[in-house]
């Protein structure tokens, strides 16, 4: 933590494989074989004029990054706009990865050329995809999509087929304006990649290749689900709620500039702000207070969304329709919280336990203070002083000034003492000096 984003800035990305590659062998089984990654990554450029072998280069971290002068493309798997190819009927399979520092995207797909059209004019022709899971997790049955919008950390199993030749084109779009304070023109729309289909195989090439046709229409395919409906969480399982907001200052006089909180903290690995048990499930409210976008990531544990809403005006913002249709039953990890607005998850923890994290996945956002701790597990001693510590410090500086007042008036009240006993010493002293005896010795004295 504190150099994650610079290290993805740097290009420290890409996908990790885990487990049996089931999905794989399932997909073959429906005749799916050209599958590619897509990984999207959002540096920004220079232009470093005088250089012999090149003109650009990566900005310096977070330089302008939010300067509309400079030069920011989406590269996906490295690239600016690279082509994919396929046939007719052919299903193009991409394991999509967003891996954006601090910046979502949508995916959308076009024929070359009318991508400067909304998705939703007739005229536009968008060709409709499918999703079959998200973020490591597959569905039992594809969900057919005409948008998506993706966010840094989430991951995306996508199924494309084409009726038609030609070229189409995966288009980035309708972000702008959305984050970073309704500032215009970042992220600016543009192509992501270029896909070309060809004509279908004829007969005489049918016996050189293989054929590329699915065994049965996509909407038809089933795979083994990441989680069984059984397992979905259901209300009167919830054991408590609570809320997570993201939130950011401003202050000038404070590194780093500016500065990130979870319920007005900034992370510290010391203090545990939440705290679950194995097997429970739980609902948290994250509240998203500023009018820029934040991914939540939990690690460890999933979850499904129940709940999203924005304050922003879909009219202006008509890419917010496609960010909040969500399916309730789907399990992830990484949500968007919109600008200005909300989300509410449902949590079923596993029989983990220890601490892990729950962070902003803008990891600008996480290394510079939006991230806080989650203790999974019973809570020892430890625990219980820091869940007390406010009562606790108000009861010890309650006893520090009682010790005080004590102190003061034992100091008041002996030096008080001290001057009753020399006034009765001094008393005394005049008693001897004008005694009978005193006197009868003096006029002794006086008569000698």
């Amino acid at each position: 933590r504190g150099s994650a984003a610079i290290q993805m800035w740097s290009g420290m990305l890409g996908l990790l494989y885990v487990g049996k590659l089931t999905l794989e062998k399932e997909l073959q089984k429906y005749n799916v074989r050209n599958t590619h990654e897509f990984v999207i990554w959002d540096p920004a450029f220079q232009y470093v004029p005088n250089q012999p072998t090149h003109d650009l280069e990566v900005d310096e971290f977070l330089s302008g990054q939010t300067t509309l002068s400079k030069i920011h493309p989406f590269l996906v798997n490295g690239q600016i706009n690279p082509t994919f190819t396929t046939k007719v009927g052919q299903v193009l399979h991409f394991h999509a990865l967003c891996a954006t520092v601090e910046n979502e995207n949508t995916f959308i797909v076009y024929p070359e050329g009318k991508q400067h059209l909304h998705w939703n004019d007739d005229q536009a022709k968008i060709v409709p995809f499918y999703q079959i899971g998200s973020d490591g997790v597959m569905y039992s049955k594809p969900i057919k999509r005409n948008v998506i919008v993706m966010s840094g950390g989430q991951r995306e199993e996508l199924l494309l087929i084409f009726d038609k030749p030609g070229r189409y084109v995966i288009s980035q779009q309708g972000i702008q304006g959305m984050q970073f304070f309704g500032m215009r023109g970042h992220p600016h729309d543009q192509i992501l990649a270029t896909i070309v289909v060809t004509e279908e195989l004829n007969d005489d090439d049918k016996k050189k290749e293989e054929v590329v046709r699915p065994t049965v229409p996509i909407p038809s395919m089933t795979f083994t689900p990441g989680y069984t409906d059984e397992e979905s969480v259901q209300p009167e399982n919830i054991q408590s709620s609570e809320t997570i907001t993201f939130s950011m200052g401003a202050n000038f006089d404070q590194i780093p500039f500016p500065q990130y909180y979870i319920n007005g903290h900034s992370f510290s690995s010391s203090r545990s702000q939440f705290h679950a048990q194995p097997n429970e499930a739980r609902e948290y409210v994250l509240i998203n207070a500023n009018h820029n976008a934040h991914p939540f990531h939990m690690h460890v544990n999933r979850f499904q969304i129940k709940e999203m809403g924005s304050e922003l005006s879909r009219e202006e913002y008509p890419v917010l329709n496609e960010l909040l249709d969500f399916d309730e039953n789907i399990w992830r990890d990484t949500v968007m919280v919109p600008p200005n607005g909300r989300a509410r998850i449902w949590v079923q923890f596993k029989n983990y336990t220890g601490k892990t994290v729950i962070h902003c996945h803008f990891l600008a956002h996480e290394d510079t203070g939006m991230m806080a701790t989650l203790f999974i597990g019973k809570k020892d001693w430890i625990f219980q002083l820091e869940e007390h510590y406010q009562w606790m410090m108000g009861v010890g500086i309650g006893i520090c000034l009682s010790c005080l007042v004590m102190y003061v008036s034992r100091c008041c009240l002996g030096r008080q003492r001290n001057l009753l006993k020399k006034n009765n010493m001094n008393d005394e002293d005049d008693d001897v000096l004008y005694s009978a005896v005193s006197l009868n010795e003096l006029k002794s004295k006086a008569m000698d």
